[in-house]
């Protein structure tokens, strides 16, 4: 018994970390008319279309659409699931397709690219942190120093202690100009934008090169506060270093 149990145990583990295996790959699922689809009636008027589309709004609540949406006469979703039979088992639960109102295809998804389908934030308060990052890019200190309060402070965050590390726009502005003097080609892009009031949070990836000619970058989250069209606040998490790919050697 003593060697049975421990031994049971350990199945029960790997029957538990497998049952709770994280669904990480994507499907594509793309929705046609089907052979009972009635061409006199609209697509809301159809049999069983509320229960398709109570079926979509499931599977968005279970977190497992990812997108959705539609191209010509087709329906189309990216669903994230264990494995194909997964996706179909899903599919099967939707009346609309066992009716053959519509009928579906899944197909594996392999994304190369990935982005955001929502249209960017165009409020004034973004519109001023983009400013202010083009200027970055340019290297100019007082051009970035112009997006800034005169009494703004830049706020350091790590752990549980948080650092004044900038107090005042001039100060500020001194330390961008030493800065940009030591990194020339620094440059910054920024992700993953949000606005809540006067606060935007985004994900600032910074490249430059360092003396030795090696390519560096690193990535931070960032949230500014702005107020009259001007960063009051500005916190900053630890940034992550990433790795790069070896800089060629000169021919």
């Amino acid at each position: 018994m003593k060697l049975i149990l421990p031994t049971l145990l350990i199945v029960l583990a790997c029957a538990t970390r497998a049952a709770d295996a994280p669904a990480t790959k994507l499907f594509a699922i793309t929705i046609t008319t089907g052979p009972a689809w009635d061409a006199a009636k609209p697509a809301n008027e159809q049999k069983f279309f509320r229960e398709h589309s109570a079926n979509l709004a499931r599977l968005r609540a279970e977190n497992m659409s990812v997108l959705g949406g539609r191209f010509s006469d087709k329906g189309f979703l990216i669903v994230r699931a264990a494995s194909e039979p997964a996706v179909r088992a899903e599919i099967a639960k939707d009346p609309s397709i066992a009716a053959g109102i519509f009928q579906a295809s899944v197909d594996e998804y392999r994304a190369f690219q990935h982005g955001d389908t929502r249209p960017p934030l165009a409020t004034p308060e973004v519109a001023v942190v983009r400013a202010a990052l083009a200027a970055y890019n340019t290297r100019d200190a007082a051009a970035v120093a112009a997006h800034y309060a005169d009494d703004i402070k830049w706020f350091g965050i790590a752990g549980e202690k948080t650092s004044i590390e900038g107090e005042g726009r001039a100060a500020v502005e001194k330390w961008l100009a030493g800065y940009f003097k030591s990194l020339p080609n620094v440059r910054a892009e920024i992700s993953d934008v949000a606005q809540t009031g006067p606060h935007v949070s985004f994900r600032e990836r910074v490249t430059w090169t360092a003396n030795d000619g090696t390519r560096r970058a690193q990535s931070a989250i960032g949230i500014y506060e702005v107020r009259d069209g001007k960063i009051a606040r500005a916190w900053y998490f630890p940034a992550a270093r990433e790795a790069m790919p070896p800089t060629p050697a000169k021919k």
